[in-house]
């Protein structure tokens, strides 16, 4: 599954359309939450006016079966006009299996987050440009919790933990919470149907997601996204398709398409995705069910 919202913005979190297929982003629980080595990489190129965002990330993580964890890393590099933020965290989530086919995961990310600002090539009307680029180098640590079935995932996150509403005030990073879940529908021929529902809170916004997704084989995937504010106004439409080459690389493209206010000033936003999914000896996984991923 895939969706996500927001260009960092100074206090925002990054907006991703697909990032329900690789959450460990923005809840560290999901962390080796699959018996493959999972290595994503994602470009986003949102609104497509001057100056406007340009986001690129990549994760890797696995799962340790002796040590019942999940180890991974989070690389992130997000450019708006004369802003850029960079961020690298390790990540690391532990697995309590309940049942045969259940498990609960609690996780944590943790690294440093860098915002570079040069205030140089800016204008403020009426105000003092100063003389020198802001570059601030900050902790950052997120915590989540994520339940599986074999095809049931719910999950709750904040990121920024060590934030203060404050933080947000003053242009820095503020908390943000995460809330998400799905549920895998067999259907006959050969399909899937996956429904999801997503919501972010922060400070500044409210986002809300519903999204469908259709499987075939298990290997070709399309679907799309309906995001909405706080209000409950329209915020815009996403357009997803994706393939499962070899069992080893997954592709997928998503095309947003704003319809909210936000469509009367900016175009639309195009993303892809890459996925490597490395198989590791199945005598590590003998003990472990094939959960929903």
């Amino acid at each position: 599954m895939l969706l996500l919202p927001f260009g960092m913005l100074g206090q925002t979190d990054i907006q991703m359309s697909q990032h329900m297929l690789n959450r460990t982003t923005y809840n560290p629980a999901s962390t080796g939450a699959s018996r493959y080595i999972n290595i994503y990489g994602h470009w986003r190129d949102q609104w497509q006016f001057s100056e406007a965002p340009r986001t690129m990330f990549l994760t890797a993580h696995s799962y340790f079966p002796d040590l019942k964890s999940g180890f991974g890393l989070v690389l992130l590099r997000d450019k708006l006009g004369f802003e850029r933020n960079m961020l690298i965290k390790l990540a690391y989530a532990y697995h309590v299996h309940l049942t045969s086919n259940s498990y609960l995961s609690l996780g944590l990310n943790g690294g440093l987050l860098n915002r570079y600002i040069d205030w140089t090539k800016s204008t403020i009307e009426g105000g003092i440009i100063p003389s020198e680029p802001e570059n601030k180098w900050n902790a950052d640590f997120d915590f989540g919790v994520e339940y599986n079935m074999e095809r049931f995932t719910v999950g709750l996150s904040l990121t920024h933990l060590n934030k203060t509403a404050e933080d947000a005030t003053s242009g820095d990073m503020g908390h943000h919470f995460y809330g998400y879940m799905k549920y895998k529908f067999p259907l006959s021929f050969d399909f899937d149907i996956v429904p999801a529902l997503f919501a972010q809170n922060s400070k500044k916004s409210t986002h809300i997601e519903a999204n469908v997704l259709l499987y075939y084989r298990e290997r070709f995937w399309v679907g799309g996204s309906y995001r909405i504010d706080e209000k409950f106004d329209s915020e815009s439409v996403v357009g997803i398709i994706g393939v499962d080459l070899n069992n080893m690389f997954r592709l997928s493209y998503s095309f947003d398409y704003n319809i909210g206010k936000i469509g009367k000033i900016a175009n639309n936003t195009h993303e892809v995705m890459l996925g490597i999914r490395i198989s590791r000896p199945q005598h590590i996984y003998a003990k472990t069910p094939r959960f929903f991923e």
